[in-house]
């Protein structure tokens, strides 16, 4: 799945929302590829839950009119 985000706030203001991504009952490993414009805490993307029906949550956020999206991990493997 590629992520795309779009319409955000202007400058100054902020947009933020969850994204949760839940993994099927096979565990099939489902990839996320996020947008150039995210910055990731620790600087690289964060490897998703691969067990069945693993849920990982995701607060994103920009103040800049999406020239910059921060991603922060809100929790991962949660059942």
């Amino acid at each position: 799945v590629t992520l795309t985000f779009s319409n955000p706030a202007s400058s100054g203001r902020v947009s933020s929302f969850v994204l949760k991504i839940k993994q099927d009952a096979s565990a099939s490993g489902f990839t996320v590829t996020f947008p150039s414009s995210v910055d990731f805490v620790g600087g690289s993307s964060p490897t998703l839950t691969s067990t069945a029906n693993g849920i990982d949550v995701f607060v994103i956020f920009t103040t800049d009119g999406g020239t910059i999206y921060n991603l922060l991990v809100a929790g991962q493997d949660i059942k």
